[in-house]
């Protein structure tokens, strides 16, 4: 048996109790019927109700069906609504139908032609809304849809734009790497003995040569990038890659004059991976919390903790922190909060995505004018 929420809704507006009686009684087994002895009644049912049909009569004392017609095309232009026409009263009823009116059925009227006409009405009204539905429903996709193809054909400038930057930056890098293996070598000879100046000349060159060769892997992997022949997962030490991060930045972290600290466990915390592509997501993190906190010249604190089953890389500092509407969209790509400061909006973008490939997650706590923490896991070798 069909459930009484489920049965289509019919209104009826009569001021006459006989033919509303009449309606309700002849459709009550089909429908649920809602009726109204007048039309401000009626269209405060229409509102509520939301009937699949109305049945209304033209003439009626204060506001007329004509009236009410006008009315309920206002509130609903696609509602079903039959005219109940009294006797020589067919000129009022082609009115009606000029005004909007769907049908329209003589008193005394037939049974089984009233029940055949509303039947076919309220299948028009049902048939109608589920097309506009479907409609809203389209329109909304076709956005959404040309919202992210604006944003592919974005991503497919910027990877023809990166290939291009790709081969031209791959010679002068070449250059640059071979002059600081030389100047390496040179200062490791140059005059006997050793001194502070040197010591400290081949660290700083050391630094240089472990980012340069970091540049040389990037632009590897980006000249194989969408191949089959790109680089498999290996085991790696992720608390060796935080090392080499820290010790990457710390020259970067002093120029801005903010103190980092890091805890990072003995543990070598190995899992399958790609050393390269966690590299450069930890060192995004860490490069955007000393950015955040060089104007207040504060704290950046780098912890590395082996867990059960994974590892936790905690990057926290002391920053301006991120306002709670933009913490949706920190992970977009091309959304920065660095406008005017060479800030791309890719950053971020670029760490979720590998830390999502190596199977992990990573979660921010940021609290405006106090600073952000941002928590990358990753799962351990056989975890």
């Amino acid at each position: 048996m069909t459930a009484a929420t489920d049965l289509p809704q019919i209104l009826v507006i009569d001021d006459e109790i006989g033919p509303r009686e009449s309606l309700r009684m002849l459709l009550k087994p089909d429908y649920n019927v809602q009726t109204a002895d007048c039309v401000e009644a009626g269209l405060k049912l229409l509102k509520e109700k939301k009937p699949d049909t109305i049945v209304m009569d033209i003439r009626m004392p204060g506001m007329t069906g004509i009236e009410g017609l006008r009315k309920i095309r206002e509130i609903d232009p696609h509602l079903s609504v039959i005219m109940l026409t009294g006797f020589g009263a067919l000129d009022t009823a082609k009115e009606a139908l000029r005004l909007g009116a769907n049908d329209y059925i003589s008193k005394p009227f037939d049974a089984g032609e009233m029940r055949e006409v509303i039947g076919r009405n309220v299948e028009r009204t049902r048939v109608q809304r589920a097309s506009e539905s479907a409609s809203g429903e389209i329109k909304e996709l076709n956005a959404r849809l040309l919202k992210e193809l604006a944003q592919k054909e974005r991503l497919a400038s910027l990877g023809q734009a990166s290939a291009e930057f790709v081969h031209d930056l791959g010679n002068p890098l070449t250059i640059v790497w071979g002059y600081v293996q030389l100047l390496a070598k040179k200062i490791e000879r140059s005059e006997t003995g050793e001194n502070a100046e040197n010591t400290a000349s081949v660290k700083e060159l050391g630094i240089i040569e472990q980012n340069v060769r970091l540049c040389r892997e990037l632009l590897t992997m980006w000249q194989s990038y969408g191949s089959v022949e790109a680089s498999p997962h290996r085991p790696i030490s992720v608390s060796a890659i935080v090392r080499e991060v820290i010790k990457g930045v710390s020259a970067m972290a002093a120029q801005t004059g903010l103190e980092l600290k890091s805890n990072i466990c003995e543990d070598p915390c190995m899992l399958m991976g790609d050393a390269v592509q966690i590299n450069r997501a930890i060192q995004n993190v860490v490069i955007n919390a000393i950015q955040a906190s060089a104007e207040t010249k504060g704290l950046v604190l780098i912890d590395c903790t082996q867990r059960d089953f994974y590892v936790d890389i905690r990057v926290e500092d002391t920053g301006c922190g991120i306002d709670p509407e933009q913490m949706s969209k920190i992970f977009d790509p091309y959304f920065t909060t660095k406008q005017g400061k060479s800030g791309t909006g890719l950053g971020l973008y670029i760490t979720k995505k590998v830390v999502d490939d190596h199977n992990g997650s990573i979660k921010v706590d940021s609290t405006p004018g106090v600073g952000t923490v941002f928590t990358i896991r990753l799962p351990l070798l056989n975890s």
